[in-house]
């Protein structure tokens, strides 16, 4: 049976829209999850103007010789915690990234964070893309898999000696960076690389803005891993959090309608 005490106290926390949100969100999140398990169709993702320009980027790289760069910053790529799903978008495009340059022979460079535990993962991820392209044998792991430590100064200026002393034809860093990074965004950008970059962590969104050609920003970090992996499931979790973007456009936009007509709708929501 319900208890009816129980009930009521519940009731008293004015809770009650922010459980009945949280389930109109997870019933999208279950609707879409079930659709990609039966393989049915999916909301499609637009293409975004830096995906395109990763492909400028690697076709320039071989016409000038010069290398990609890439890099999660010092301590970019997490491996647990609320960040992960950062650092799978990331990964998704870094495969995208190394299997263009392993296609087209372009040399591809990888600055791997200070994390070590990520590193198995980022390591399985070049090696991975360089194999399915059957050029595995060309890449140089000893030579183009970096590791500076964890120190943020000295891994900034490893990026900045690395692009002067090997040159940069584009330079592409993701993940939840330190804002401190726009110095070797910058360092790259000097060199007369194009610059490629983006976060979902708004603080450090600036940088980005600072010294990029190109961005993903916010959430479009995800939607360039769910696009250029074509994951079922990464696309069903970006369509899900969409409906609860739409649903908290639909409450702000009756929020003000009420309020113009003198309605407390905050009183309203909690009551």
């Amino acid at each position: 049976m319900l208890n009816t005490a129980l009930v009521e106290q519940f009731l008293r926390t004015g809770r009650v829209m922010d459980i009945l949100f949280l389930i109109f969100v997870w019933l999208f999140v279950i609707y879409y999850i079930t659709k990609a398990g039966r393989g049915a169709q999916l909301p499609k993702i637009r293409r975004i103007a830096a995906i395109d320009a990763i492909r400028e980027g690697v076709g320039r790289a071989v016409e000038i010789r010069k290398p990609v760069h890439w890099s999660f910053g010092n301590a970019g790529a997490y491996v647990t915690d609320q960040n992960v799903s950062e650092t799978l978008a990331g990964l998704g495009v870094m495969s995208y990234t190394v299997g263009l340059c392993a296609r087209l022979g372009a040399r591809f460079i990888f600055h791997m964070p200070g994390n070590p535990e990520a590193i198995p993962i980022l390591e399985g991820t070049v090696l991975e893309a360089y194999s399915k392209e059957g050029k595995l044998e060309e890449f140089d792991r000893r030579r183009d898999l970096r590791y500076y430590g964890s120190g943020m100064m000295v891994f900034t200026a490893a990026l900045a000696q690395s692009f002067m002393t090997e040159g940069v034809a584009m330079k592409i860093m993701m993940g939840r960076q330190p804002t401190c990074m726009y110095v070797a965004l910058e360092a790259a950008k000097l060199q007369g690389a194009i610059v490629i970059g983006g976060t979902a962590r708004w603080t450090a969104m600036y940088s980005f803005v600072l010294t990029c050609d190109y961005l993903f920003i916010g959430e479009e970090v995800f939607a360039a891993g769910a696009y250029v992996t074509g994951n079922p499931y990464m696309i069903s979790s970006l369509a899900s959090e969409e409906m609860a973007k739409y649903a908290c456009i639909g409450i702000l936009a009756l929020g003000i309608v009420l309020s113009l007509a003198n309605i407390n709708f905050a009183a309203l929501m909690k009551n």
